[in-house]
């Protein structure tokens, strides 16, 4: 069970208890509690049910389909791409196992002209809800499953509704709602065409985060300010507060009012109405459906003048968010802002009347600091500098940036020059507030970029919180203790002589990370592109921080294709590298990689058995890195050879082919493994990297694998790959297996032996 299904529980069951118990059932806690958890866990199970029912399966992948369809997304368009999502009305042509109704469709190149609401038949080539499985990385299943999207596509033709095609015109609710917002950035753009920051403005809006620029969004994300960025809580409770005074003065004004509605009803009721329209503003997403929620249930608690209402509040409110959105409790931002709002409360225990500014101050950095171990928990960053950047920022965008830009908004809607000066003026202090912010983020000592299991973050909130609490500080110990979970190294205890092993599942490329008790080598960094996606930076440096790797003291890039290397500069910009090995060295710290380099690392022998000295960068001229264990045990790795490669390494080192563990050469062609390598040394396990559709390993080498009596186990299918070994080799299931969840279709069986197999002779001529 995922930790935040687990914790939602608890959730349900506390409020169930804590309700029975208001009202005097004391002896019926105990079904209360078990009522909690039925109910819990009854619809996160339904709903992941009733999702795989329609989710793309693995089978339909790279299937074409023909559907009648509407955009129902503010589209978002690129340089090379437009992405949107898009409603299935009715299927023309393709498989009977395609059932999916909500699809992410992506045109190449971009299609400027597919707007909210273009409705018509479309020619996809779908890919499953599926993406790599690794420690610590996104778990794209999991968002598809959160977000209510069956799976993903390619729009390879859309042409208008006809061929046949007879079907009622549909408007989704959701195409309505965006055509609306679409019409509001529109109206923004054609206010105030030259803003400084675009995206921020309709970010804060609109909820529009596609404009949003790399560098704006790294100054909020690595100063603890990216939850101003979206519309949540915050925002939706502020609007609300805003609508609620205004309401109040016009409560004062009208006398019918004050004759059938007493004054805070009438200003809860309207406040609640400000802060729907909002919501819709933003497309009424998830954290705005959780904050609506949660700010109803405060309002009911205060309009029935409940004593003590703010935690029996707080509490009502987990129990609709979790019964009406189940899977929101897979999100980070469902228990952010419960847990804001729980310490918070907790801070304002036990104080009398209402906070001035200075203890408002205090509060907003009291709660950075109990926000961090969470922070280090989900997103693997933790900033020490949030407590000041959140004390300068939070009033900022609440009580100046945003009330200017909504009221600009709304007269631009009206007529476009009304709100160009308060659009303008909004602007200006966002681009003060984001130098401010750079100049922090590039404080790195004051970031911490590491990854916490969930339990040690939750005893280092815990021990935030007692030492933030007067009357507990006393526990000093207690404190010290908790807080200890968050500065133990997170990395594995491994014993000198033994090495670990993580193959990563990269997609079309390959990764490795080997580790010593002292030393971290990553062999190859995943495929990547020149200003454009790098797997290294989205998947390599959050599994090293999972691995609680720190530093890498060698990186080696088989060859220079963009499947091995294309991930280096990612891997660089994040994590220090003390010396690189590669084909063709272009920096002072890096040297070639040629046969006969060998070190040894805490009773570990490494030596690199391929290219001669004099190669190119070819696949043939790939780097081979074989490793030997204090045990004995033998690995290895074979980067991207092939052809050549492989017969001159047969040739020149003989015995250097045996081994215990063998890595398949990415993309191992039909001609891999042909020249009796499977006959004279045949491994005990062979891994493959390859993508979701099995690419990257022809089938002619999974049939000599399997006519050798070698087990393969691949990355595309089991997610990322693990041994341990020293004297023996300890292979574990992949990561989708160890990490299974609800929303994920069964699992592969763990990797079995091949006892009793008996080598069935090839035509193969050994070399």
């Amino acid at each position: 069970m995922a930790p935040g299904l687990l914790l939602a529980l608890l959730v349900v069951t506390a409020g169930a208890s804590a309700g029975l118990r208001r009202y005097g059932y004391r002896a019926t806690v105990p079904w209360a509690m078990a009522l909690g958890v039925v109910v819990a866990w009854g619809s996160v199970s339904m709903t992941a049910n009733i999702w795989l029912e329609e989710a793309l399966a693995p089978s339909l992948a790279g299937e074409e389909v023909t559907v009648l369809a509407t955009v129902t997304s503010l589209p978002e368009h690129t340089g090379h791409r437009s992405r949107f999502r898009v409603t299935v009305e009715a299927v023309i042509a393709g498989p009977e196992a395609f059932a999916a109704r909500e699809l992410l469709v992506t045109a190449y190149p971009a299609r400027p002209e597919v707007e909210v609401g273009t409705r018509g038949q479309m020619t996809l080539r779908l890919r499953p809800a599926e993406g790599p499985a690794n420690p610590g990385g996104f778990d794209r299943a999991g968002w598809f499953y959160r977000e209510g999207l069956h799976g993903s596509a390619t729009l390879l033709d859309l042409e208008s509704i006809g061929n046949g095609v007879s079907a009622a015109p549909a408007r989704p609710w959701r195409a309505d709602l965006h055509r609306v917002r679409g019409w509001l950035r529109g109206r923004l753009e054609v206010a105030a065409p030259e803003l400084r920051h675009p995206g921020l403005v309709q970010a804060l809006v609109i909820g529009d985060r596609q404009g949003m620029t790399a560098p704006e969004w790294q100054a909020f994300l690595r100063t603890g300010t990216n939850h101003l960025m979206a519309i949540s809580g915050l925002h939706v409770g502020l609007v609300a507060g805003f609508v609620g005074l205004l309401s109040g003065l016009v409560w004062s004004g009208l006398l019918p009012l004050q004759r059938g509605l007493r004054k805070a009803a009438f200003m809860a009721l309207a406040g609640l109405a400000g802060a729907a329209v909002y919501a819709a503003l933003a497309g009424f997403s998830i954290p705005t459906q959780r904050a609506l929620i949660m700010l109803a249930a405060f309002m009911a608690a205060l309009l029935w003048r409940r004593e003590a209402f703010a935690w029996r509040g707080l509490m009502l409110a987990a129990i609709a968010v979790v019964l009406w959105q189940p899977t929101s409790v897979l999100a980070p931002g469902f228990w952010f802002s419960f847990g804001a709002v729980a310490v918070i409360l907790l801070l304002l225990q036990g104080r009398s009347g209402r906070p001035g500014w200075r203890e408002a101050g205090s509060i907003q950095v009291m709660l950075a600091l109990a926000m961090l171990p969470l922070s280090l928990a989900w997103f693997q960053l933790g900033s020490w500098v949030a407590p000041v950047a959140n004390l300068v920022a939070v009033p900022v965008i609440s009580l100046l940036v945003l009330p200017v830009l909504l009221v600009g908004a709304g007269l631009a809607a009206l007529w476009a020059p009304l709100g160009q000066p308060f659009l303008h003026a909004g602007d200006g202090v966002l681009a003060l507030l984001v130098g401010l912010l750079d100049l922090l983020s590039g404080l790195p000592v004051l970031v911490d970029e590491r990854r916490v299991p969930l339990a040690a973050s939750l005893l280092g909130g815990v021990a935030v919180l007692v030492a933030l609490q007067p009357r507990l500080r006393l526990g000093a110990l207690w404190v010290v203790l908790a807080g200890m979970a968050l500065a133990l190294p997170m990395r594995p205890d491994i014993e000198p002589g033994a090495v670990h092993v993580l193959l990563l599942d990269v997609g079309n490329g390959q990764s490795a990370l080997l580790q010593t008790r002292n030393y971290n080598l990553l062999f190859d960094a995943g495929p990547g592109r020149a200003g454009g996606y790098s797997a290294g930076e989205q998947i390599v440096v959050p599994t090293l921080r999972a691995e609680g790797v720190r530093r890498l003291d060698r990186m080696i890039l088989s060859h220079e294709h963009a499947a091995h290397a294309g991930g280096s500069a990612g891997v660089r910009g994040s994590i220090p590298v003390v010396e690189t090995l590669r084909r063709v060295p272009a920096e002072a710290d890096e040297r070639a990689c040629e046969v006969g380099e060998r070190w040894e690392w805490d009773a570990v022998r490494f030596e690199v058995l391929h290219p001669p000295p004099g190669w190119d960068g070819s696949a043939s001229a790939s780097c081979v890195l074989a490793v030997e264990t204090a045990g004995g045990v033998r690995l290895l790795l074979t980067g991207g050879l092939g052809g050549l490669g492989e017969a001159v390494l047969m040739r020149d080192v003989p015995d250097g082919r045996a081994s215990d563990l063998l890595v398949l050469p990415r993309g191992a062609g039909t001609g891999s493994l042909s020249r009796g390598w499977l006959v004279d040394a045949p491994p005990r396990i062979a891994w493959a990297s390859t993508d979701g559709r099995g690419r990257g390993l022809e089938g002619a080498v999974r049939e000599r694998l399997k006519a050798a009596c070698v087990p393969l186990q691949e990355t595309g299918l089991h997610g990322a790959l693990r041994l341990e070994a020293n004297s023996e080799l300890e292979v574990g299931p992949g990561h989708r297996a160890r990490h299974r969840r609800l929303w994920q279709p069964a699992p592969l069986p763990p990797l079995r032996g091949q006892e009793g197999c008996t080598p069935t002779p090839t035509d193969e001529t050994r070399w």
